[in-house]
């Protein structure tokens, strides 16, 4: 597609995704984007990669996609989470076992980063906590994954860190099994 040619472009592609997403974190484009390319660089790795590599399907232990895709899921429990994300932008929402919003004020709980609230009320698709000061770049807020009451202290995970993991699981995916001499990586990772 255009100059994506390869699974390694791809992976580039997501890497640009991100940075643009960490750039703008309050940007609900910009992480469906970046999920959406990570959600489909399972497809472009299998196609370019795994399918027509024997030696490769049988270390990993897959013969078809789906296979790969579970594969997958068991050395990333937040892909499954993105695969939901990707796929309900694609069914206008689908069966998400978690909520997400924008929180546009400093969360309840202060002794964890970017955590949720229980209190507020709803003024629009942005949350915001009465008396509280905005919070985000330039108080535009940031994403917000809620995992639900049942989650208890799991409950609240930021959309930023979210992303940031399954960027690394592809990275070091690449790294470890499909190295080049560049691999990219992200602006924003500690490395």
């Amino acid at each position: 597609m255009f100059d994506l040619v390869t699974a390694h472009d791809f992976y580039a592609m997501l890497v640009e995704d991100f940075d643009d997403f960490m750039a703008e974190p309050h940007s609900a484009r910009r992480a469906v984007h970046c999920a959406i390319t990570a959600h489909h660089l399972l497809d472009w790795v299998w196609h370019d990669q795994i399918a027509s590599q024997a030696e490769l399907r049988t270390q990993f232990g897959v013969q078809s996609l789906n296979e790969f895709a579970d594969w997958v899921d068991s050395r990333s429990v937040w892909m499954t989470f993105i695969h939901e994300i990707a796929n309900g932008t694609k069914h206008v929402r689908g069966r998400q076992t978690f909520d997400t919003m924008r929180v546009a004020a400093a969360p309840f709980s202060f002794d964890t980063v970017h955590a949720g609230f229980g209190q507020g009320a709803w003024d629009g698709p942005v949350r915001y906590v009465q008396g509280s000061l905005p919070v985000g770049q330039d108080g535009k807020g940031y994403l917000l994954v809620d995992f639900g009451e049942d989650a208890a202290e799991h409950r609240w995970l930021p959309a930023g860190h979210l992303l940031e993991v399954v960027v690394r699981f592809w990275r070091d995916f690449f790294r470890l099994y499909l190295p080049t001499p560049e691999i990219p990586a992200s602006r924003y990772h500690v490395d």
